[in-house]
């Protein structure tokens, strides 16, 4: 009994699965869905580029004030880095390939 229960049951699932029919979309409703999704997509991304750019502006700011300040009062800039030394990779080291003595 209980087998035939879930069969049906099984059985009527499907059948409501089965039975929906695909809708043909135009272009312009293609296009009309398309637009929708990005434009909720690119409202997002400003949205983030913007509180990027507020936090990125405080900081870049001070830098530049920095600098300006120390250029009109003729202190040594210290905020420019030197760069590192060039770094040796064992690489570099290697002897070229062997080759045998006359004889």
């Amino acid at each position: 009994m209980k087998k035939t229960v879930w069969t049906l049951l099984f059985a009527a699932a499907f059948a409501s699965c089965v039975d929906t029919k695909q809708k043909n979309l135009t272009a312009s409703q293609i296009h009309a869905q398309a637009d929708s999704l990005v434009g909720a997509r690119m409202e997002e991304i400003n949205r983030q580029a913007m509180e990027d750019l507020d936090h990125r502006i405080a900081i870049e700011v001070k830098a530049k004030a920095d600098s300006i300040v120390a250029a009109k009062t003729g202190h040594a800039d210290t905020t420019k880095k030197t760069p590192p030394a060039a770094v040796q990779s064992p690489l570099n080291n290697r002897p070229g390939p062997l080759r045998r003595r006359p004889i």
